[in-house]
């Protein structure tokens, strides 16, 4: 990331294509995960009319306050280049431009980033090229969480046997955080769910899911699951807990017919590789219900560790056990 002096300008390059880079500007879909939000978001709305003359409008809550972003794009020409003002009227009058290049650099894309206007000269002018300060910061840690973004692993999970299906997933390191991520209830609870988890192996426990509780963007709950709507308690038993590599707990309702879930992780250099295995299903129905809930679940985890504002779990929950039947039914 470099710095220039007057306007703000930024360099950086990025693992995908410029048309993906692009959308990720332009689709709400995608925007809504990194674009002024943060993981601390409570709630945000992204308004995004991408035509020349077309207005944007976001909205992010953190700590009960709404801060709000507006502006009117002044250039579209997909996928090189988008120009748009820039304002938050709660703070200033005055309204920056912001001009976006995307430039293909091999399999990568070099995008170049400038913000002009007098609310930006004068930061620029008191901090001199202080990367590390104000706005440039800002923008610095939203595009960490937009490289976050392309280095997602959401590969389905597989079919191993007619009773077991596993996903492996790579995900940011270190291996402790990913291991606090499984075993620590407030974190856990950011992506599957809460509640103590023992570690030794025979001990019962119980944790709670709560679906709503998973993004801040909310989605109607599906028909036929109204009745878990404001949470569900799981009993579970311990099987395994060796930190930071192997976690492996019972899963279900049943005594003696419970399945078993294992979480193996390993460290692959800067990445983590995690091997969740659900063992012990019985009918396909089973194998495509279990699948149908880990896949959203573990897409929050991946979102989680890499600094992203989740969707919600509902619409990653969206055709995908429609997906898995056909998958495990061919």
């Amino acid at each position: 990331m470099t710095l220039e002096p007057r306007d703000l300008r930024l360099v950086r390059t990025f693992d995908t294509s410029p048309q993906a880079l692009y959308a990720a500007w332009t689709e709400p879909s995608l925007a809504r995960r990194w674009l002024f939000t943060s993981p601390e978001s409570e709630k945000n709305s992204h308004e995004l009319d991408v035509r020349v003359g077309g207005r944007w409008t976001i909205t992010d809550r953190r700590d009960g306050q709404d801060y709000t972003a507006v502006g009117e794009y002044t250039a579209v020409d997909a996928p090189h280049r988008l120009a748009f003002t820039f304002a938050m009227p709660q703070f200033s009058p005055n309204s920056d431009l912001i001009t976006v290049e995307f430039e293909p650099d091999g399999d990568h894309t070099r995008m170049v980033f400038t913000q002009a206007g007098d609310d930006i000269a004068k930061e620029i002018a008191e901090q001199g090229e202080d990367a590390e300060a104000g706005t440039a910061h800002g923008w610095a840690l939203m595009f960490d969480r937009l490289a976050g973004l392309f280095q997602l692993d959401e590969r389905p999970g597989e079919k191993i046997d007619a009773h077991t299906v596993r996903f492996e997933r790579l995900l940011p390191g270190p291996i402790e955080r990913v291991w606090a991520y499984l075993t620590e209830s407030d974190k856990r609870g950011q992506w599957l769910a809460s509640g103590a988890m023992p570690s030794t192996p025979g001990a019962s426990f119980t944790i709670r899911f709560d679906h709503m509780t998973l993004s801040p963007h909310k989605l109607e709950t599906p028909t036929r699951f109204k009745d878990y709507e404001c949470g569900i308690d799981s009993p579970h038993r311990m099987l395994r807990c060796e930190p930071p590599h192997v976690l492996a707990f019972t899963w279900g309702d049943g005594i003696e017919d419970k399945s078993e879930v294992l979480f193996e992780l390993s460290q692959v250099g800067d990445k983590v590789r995690l091997v969740l295995t659900h063992s012990r299903l019985g009918a396909v129905k089973d194998m495509i219900n279990v699948s149908g809930g880990w896949q959203p679940h573990l897409a929050v985890l991946a979102h989680r560790l890499a600094g992203l504002t989740p969707p919600s779990f509902w619409q990653l929950f969206e055709g995908v056990e429609d997906a898995y039947a056909g998958r495990f039914s061919a």
